[in-house]
């Protein structure tokens, strides 16, 4: 019996010590705070009921707080940029040589399945994560906080035997995927200076755009989803210096104004100083505040306002307009 005892325990602390949580997360911890620099790629799916959308993910970082993440719908080849640098933060367009500036702690004030730092600081913040080792690997599981989705409630990562994330699934309150993150390479040994994050890296200045767009609304996209009480009134279609947009008015209990523009791809790169957040949101790359949300998707531009409804409301009636609606 003693020793069958003492075998018991010989077990255990092999297999405690093999399995610490805290060494573990330490290890990640240690990894991230070391880089400099790294560029990491990869291919991400979210889930919007039954939609899914994919997009090809490029992410460059460089320490003191610098970023560029360039996101490719794959299904259009839409392309924006997030850019942070010491000027600002800016959400480029470059199909429409047009960007937005504004003032964020982006990306630290949300989750984001693709940035290194984030990643950590939601693993840090949940005293409840829990960890698995796997072979060659392990895997931790965390709260997340996406402040404008509350189906949004943990987050699985799969490392590798480098302490480096291969793999990061979002989870709603269901246990369903709503984000899946799959990264393909994470170089920590490139190198970037401060030019590569500035603003004139990633637009086109003085110069034809490869693809321009014609400034014609060809088709007007009516959201799917509408809150509670909520009904389309009207449109107005407005002409003017080589643009068309179509104003749509919706009335009821929380009314809103929908404008869809197609401006055409400026010659020029323009920038425009807003106020609010950068948010990603299903198929929805824009500017969020507490009233509208601005966003451009396969070409043309979006603008929503509605006083009456909340962040949340704004995101899930941008991502409805995906679908071309048979009803107004």
């Amino acid at each position: 019996m003693k020793k069958f005892l003492v075998v018991l325990f010989s077990l255990f602390l092999l297999v405690g010590c093999g399995k610490d949580e805290s060494d573990i997360v330490k290890k990640f911890e240690s990894t991230v705070n070391e880089l400099k620099n790294y560029h990491l790629t990869g291919e991400m799916e979210i889930v919007n009921n039954e939609d899914k959308y994919n997009y090809k993910v490029d992410v460059t970082y460089k320490k003191g707080n610098y970023y560029k993440v360039s996101l490719v719908n794959k299904e259009n080849n839409h392309e924006q940029i997030i850019l942070k640098n010491d000027e600002g933060v800016y959400v480029v367009t470059p199909s429409l040589n047009k960007s937005f500036k504004f003032q964020s702690e982006w990306p630290t004030n949300s989750s984001q399945s693709y940035i290194l730092e984030t990643l950590l600081s939601d693993i840090m913040k949940d005293a409840d994560r829990s960890v698995k080792e796997d072979k060659g690997g392990y895997t931790i599981t965390s709260k997340v906080n996406y402040p404008n989705n509350s189906e949004l409630v943990s987050q699985t990562i799969t490392f590798n035997d480098k302490n480096l994330p291969t793999r990061v699934v979002v989870n709603n309150s269901q246990g369903l995927p709503q984000i899946t993150m799959n990264i393909t390479n994470i170089d920590v040994k490139s190198k970037f200076d401060k030019d590569y994050f500035a603003l004139n890296s990633s637009i086109c200045e003085n110069c034809d755009n490869e693809k321009p767009t014609s400034g014609t609304l060809e088709d007007v996209v009516y959201p799917m989803y509408l809150p509670t009480g909520t009904t389309y009134s009207g449109e107005e279609v407005v002409k003017n210096d080589g643009s068309e947009r179509v104003i749509l008015t919706y009335t009821g209990v929380k009314p809103f104004i929908l404008i869809e523009e197609a401006s055409g791809s400026n010659k020029k790169h323009e920038t425009t100083a807003v106020s609010g957040e950068v948010v990603q949101y299903a198929n929805v790359l824009g500017i969020l505040t507490d009233t509208s949300l601005n966003w451009s998707n396969n070409g043309k531009e979006y603008y929503i306002i509605g006083e009456s409804l909340s962040p949340e409301e704004l995101l899930q009636i941008a991502s409805s307009t995906a679908t071309v609606a048979i009803t107004k």
